[in-house]
């Protein structure tokens, strides 16, 4: 039987710049760590603007905004299908108030011209490319 989830991405910005949070993602390798967006998935029954701004919330400890929706993807692999919603958001306050979970290591505002030497998933940078933000 097929598997069919989403995920949502929350790309936080502030005047030019974007928030991006360094992941853990596996320890056994030289950098365990990867830059990425606000991201995870939506719970059963949960809408993907209520899972972003969940997600903003858990991850950095600091509520957040949708401003809209900038892409959707969709990405099939064996008998999985993630559907994906991407949502351009805002802070609710100051950056100082940032609190990640232990599973990431630091964050950084950068701007679109920097995004590829920060995030090494090509797809994500695919799907940015034409997208106004």
């Amino acid at each position: 039987m097929a598997n069919i989830y989403v995920r949502v991405r929350g790309i936080v910005k502030k005047d030019d710049k974007y928030l991006l949070i360094k992941h853990w993602v596996d320890d056994r390798i030289p950098d365990p760590f990867l830059w990425e967006f606000v991201e995870g998935e939506a719970a059963f029954g949960e809408s993907p603007k209520d899972a972003v701004t969940r997600l903003m919330d858990e991850l950095l400890g600091v509520g957040g905004s949708v401003d809209k929706v900038i892409y959707t993807w969709s990405k099939v692999t064996g008998d999985s299908q993630c559907v994906g919603v991407a949502f351009l958001c805002s802070l609710d306050g100051d950056d100082s108030a940032i609190t990640l979970t232990e599973e990431y290591g630091e964050w950084a505002w950068v701007t679109r011209d920097e995004f590829e030497e920060y995030i090494c998933n090509q797809y994500v940078l695919d799907d940015l490319t034409g997208v106004e933000l």
